[in-house]
């Protein structure tokens, strides 16, 4: 038993009143003789026990009354053995969402400035001795390292925070706050989860996820108690940016490139004539205009031309609204001066001009500006060897290398063709008359993505001939066939071809991909990743021997996309999502060295170049907080990455009062609206229930009782 007003228990002392005021009465009593007194002698030993006993009954009630009364004003509280700890220090662990949909709010109040500020008044309420822990849902760590009995420390810390970055993920929260609190060490332990109950956070499709995290919160050995505390204002009106698409795999100098923004409209409310801008390394470079209806999305076009090779950033950005993080989006374009493609010919004698070798027609698709002898710069430069002649420096310095009917090659090119490919090169393979099948199925068929089955087809005049399944392309690589404006691979007819064994598909990333297929449901086109590089195997001769390919449209952008889809993976992506670890590649002599990174908020830190096979690499794995990381080599130019959060968040949608009462209810959760229903709850987990209200019945109880039982025995006494 805990009393929450300890002084007023002074006033038990009142229960006394009654009984000397009993007791002055009697000494007052004075003995008169009466001569008809022995009359009544006979009534009076008849009545005289039930007299004492109906005043033993009213004294006992009047000293009751002012008890009641003084333990009522006291305000006692009662939780079994809890009560014992109630001034104990406790083990605090909160859960602060910082996603950025707490950015919306209302009045100019962002629902997370509300939740830092009750965060703060929670950890200055708490007892002298006790640890916290604050634990930030958007940044998917804690606020400090460890938990803390530096209250202060605490306190000043969450001054500092502010939101704006990733996704909510409540189970996973949960989980990573489970195994702190299981080092925390304080006896009485309590979580509370401070959130704006966003729909997006909270999915049926995570419900079991979330009872299991909880499970693993109430099996600790002091398990705590848990919260949830909605501190949610919905503000449904939000436009966001959610993506930039770009119309090029890779760009080059002078090119033109189409930047396509997707935008939004997740509100209630039409947007008409909204502007969006579009800045390029810093500077406006474009102004549009576009119509969204409620709940509606749109999209915008821009279009640039880079003067320049490196690394440069573009920004697409929309008015300003409630929730900042998801107004613009960024993306970093890396503009090379050019794309260094190996091109291995496997035709006897053949010559570089010559068109009747494997890679005459590939030469020129791959760069038409230098084949034509037009003053224009390609971004592919071919080098053509014959396979004969392969060396491995020559593969060292490609991005990517094509085998064309090549037959087979000598150990030393092989092994440095794995080499190349597992440290993030790109190889594009076309079989052709000189294929041999038992080379690419045993020394090739580590790299190769299928094995080489039989060849099919007739190269007879009049025979009859295969063309490519007409199918709605995944890979991006082919992705531009899908529009019938930019060809169609269903023009191919193959007069011959290998038979690409169809991959058992295990699941496993390994796992080869057919990106196309014939007609009759062979693969046409098949990809392997290869260590940190990809292999991507044709079924036909990149000639004109086999089939019509070089002679339809689509061969130019076919040969450059497959390429230049391949040397993607030589470059790690630079456009990523919150949270995805950022990779540089950087020349072997970096190894060893230090690079300085710029975070979004101009604060640096210096990240080390370890070395890995013929490259330096840095990684950084520090992206909760979006927006640009500027990568500033020892020798070298700048690389950015643009760090974008999941736009999930975007949709600010809150759950029902009926649905979050049901979650919480479900799961066994208390929930709050207020820090005075926080207050009053953890009065009640700390110290117990409050009993002034039964007590204060009780006091009422005794009052009509000894009303009614004085009028009673007044009664019963007169009868007698």
């Amino acid at each position: 038993m805990n009393f929450l007003n300890l002084a007023m228990l002074g006033g038990l002392a009142a229960g006394a009143i009654p009984l000397i005021i009993h007791l002055f009465h009697k000494s007052r009593f004075k003995v008169v003789q009466w001569g008809a007194m022995h009359l009544l002698s006979a009534v009076l030993r008849t009545n005289q026990k039930r007299l004492k006993i109906e005043q033993w009954i009213l004294l006992a009630i009047r000293c009751a009354i002012p008890l009641l009364l003084a333990l009522m004003m006291a305000r006692p509280m009662w939780q079994g053995a809890a009560g014992l700890l109630g001034e104990r220090p406790t083990a605090t662990a909160v859960v602060l969402d910082n996603s950025y949909s707490m950015e919306a709010g209302h009045a100019g109040t962002s629902n997370f400035s509300l939740a830092r500020d009750e965060t703060q008044r929670l950890v200055g309420n708490l007892r002298r001795g006790s640890e916290a822990y604050i634990f930030l849902m958007g940044e998917d760590t804690g606020l400090l390292d460890e938990p803390t009995r530096d209250l202060t420390r605490v306190t000043q810390a969450l001054s500092k925070a502010g939101c704006g970055y990733g996704m909510a993920r409540v189970p996973r929260a949960l989980e990573q706050v489970a195994g702190t609190l299981a080092k925390m060490t304080e006896a009485t332990r309590q979580v509370v989860m401070l959130t704006d109950f966003q729909r997006v956070s909270f999915p049926r499709t995570e419900d079991e996820a979330l009872g299991q995290a909880l499970k693993r919160l109430r099996k600790l050995p002091a398990p705590p108690t848990i919260t949830l505390w909605d501190v949610g204002v919905e503000a449904k009106e939000n436009v966001a940016v959610e993506s930039v698409e770009f119309s090029k795999l890779m760009v080059g100098i002078g090119q033109k490139v189409q930047l396509r923004a997707n935008l939004h409209n997740f509100g209630d409310s039409a947007r008409p004539d909204l502007r969006v801008t579009m800045k390029v390394d810093g500077r406006e470079q474009g102004t549009s205009q576009v119509s969204l209806g409620a709940k509606s999305q749109g999209q915008v076009l821009f279009s640039h031309v880079f003067d320049r090779a490196g690394s440069h950033v573009v920004e697409i950005s929309t008015e300003a609204d409630a929730v900042n993080a998801d107004n613009s989006y960024l993306a970093s374009i890396p503009v090379r001066e050019q794309l260094e493609v190996l091109l291995v010919d496997g035709s006897p004698g053949a010559t570089p001009d010559d068109l009747k070798s494997a890679t005459g027609f590939a030469r020129i698709a791959l760069s038409p500006f230098t084949a034509g002898k037009v003053e224009q710069a390609d971004l592919i430069e071919t080098t053509v060897v014959a396979a004969t002649d392969l060396r491995a420096s020559q593969i060292a310095g490609a991005a990517v290398v094509v085998l064309a009917n090549v037959a087979t090659l000598g150990d030393a090119p092989l092994k440095a063709l794995e080499e190349f490919v597992g440290q993030g090169g790109g190889l594009l393979v076309f079989p052709g008359e000189g294929s041999d099948a038992a080379w690419w199925n045993g020394p090739f068929a580590k790299v190769a993505p299928l094995p080489l089955g039989a060849r099919a087809g007739d190269l007879k005049e009049g025979a009859p001939t295969m063309g490519v399944l007409s199918q709605r392309f995944e890979h991006p690589a082919l992705e531009m066939f899908n529009d019938p404006r930019n060809g169609s691979l269903a023009e191919l007819a193959l007069k011959s071809w290998f038979q690409l064994k169809p991959p058992a598909t295990t699941g496993h990333p390994t796992d080869p991909l057919v990106m196309a297929r014939l007609a009759n449901g062979e693969p046409f086109l098949a990809e392997k990743p290869f260590g940190k590089g990809r292999v991507i195997a044709c079924a036909t001769a990149l000639d004109s021997s086999w089939s019509n390919l070089p002679t339809r449209p689509v061969y130019v952008p076919l040969v450059q996309r497959l390429c230049v889809s391949l040397a993607s993976n030589v470059y790690p992506p630079r456009n990523l999502r919150v949270g995805e670890p950022l990779v540089a590649f950087l020349p072997a002599d970096a190894a060893g060295k230090t690079a300085k990174l710029t975070l979004p908020d101009t604060s640096t830190v210096d990240v080390p170049v370890v070395s890995q096979g013929a490259r330096g690499v840095v990684e950084y794995k520090l992206t909760q907080r979006p927006g640009l990381y500027t990568l500033l080599p020892t020798d070298g130019p700048p690389v950015h990455f643009a760090i974008n959060a999941d736009r999930a968040e975007s949709d600010l949608e809150r759950l029902s009062p009926s649905e979050i009462q049901a979650m919480a209810k479900s799961h066994g959760l208390q929930l709050v609206h207020s820090a005075a229903e926080f207050k009053a709850l953890e009065n009640v987990q700390r110290y117990g229930h409050e009993l002034w209200r039964w007590t204060l019945l009780g006091l009422l109880a005794l009052l009509f009782a000894e009303l009614l039982l004085q009028q009673k025995f007044a009664r019963g006494g007169a009868r007698s």
